[in-house]
C-alpha cells in the first residue's frame, strides 16, 4: 500500500525537476539571445539559424552565453560560442552546420582573451 504513494511522489518530483529544468534553459535562451555579443559573421546568419545556435547551447549549458561568432580563416558552416565558466574561464562549444542544421561538435574550458579572437569577424 505505501509503495504505489511513494511511486506517485517520485513522479511528480521528476516531473518537477524537468520542468524547472526546462524552464532554466529556456529563460538562459531569451537572456542570451537579447544580450550575447553577436560578432558580425553571426549577424549575417538568417535568425532562425541564430536561434537554432542559441538554442542548442542554452539547452547544452547551465550558464550564460557571452558571444557567438566564427573565426575569420573558417569557413561559414563553423561557428563558435562562448559561454560563461567560471570568472577566470570560459566554455566554448564548436558548431558545425551539416544537412541544414547546426550540430555541437565540441566544447571544451578556454580563456576570454582567447576565445575574443572570434568576436572580430
Amino acid at each position: 500500500m505505501l509503495v504505489r504513494p511513494m511511486r506517485v511522489a517520485c513522479i511528480f518530483a521528476f516531473a518537477a525537476a524537468v520542468l524547472i529544468l526546462t524552464a532554466c534553459a529556456t529563460g538562459r535562451y531569451d537572456w542570451s539571445l537579447a544580450h550575447a555579443y553577436m560578432s558580425p559573421r553571426a549577424r549575417q546568419l538568417p535568425r532562425a539559424e541564430l536561434e537554432e545556435i542559441v538554442w542548442l547551447v542554452s539547452h547544452a549549458w547551465g550558464d550564460a552565453i557571452i558571444a557567438v561568432g566564427g573565426a575569420c580563416n573558417e569557413g561559414r558552416d563553423q561557428m563558435h560560442v562562448v559561454a560563461k565558466y567560471t570568472d577566470y574561464e570560459v566554455m566554448i562549444f564548436d558548431l558545425k552546420k551539416t544537412s541544414g542544421h547546426w550540430h555541437i561538435v565540441d566544447h571544451g574550458e578556454g580563456t576570454p582573451t582567447i576565445s575574443s579572437v572570434w568576436y572580430g569577424c
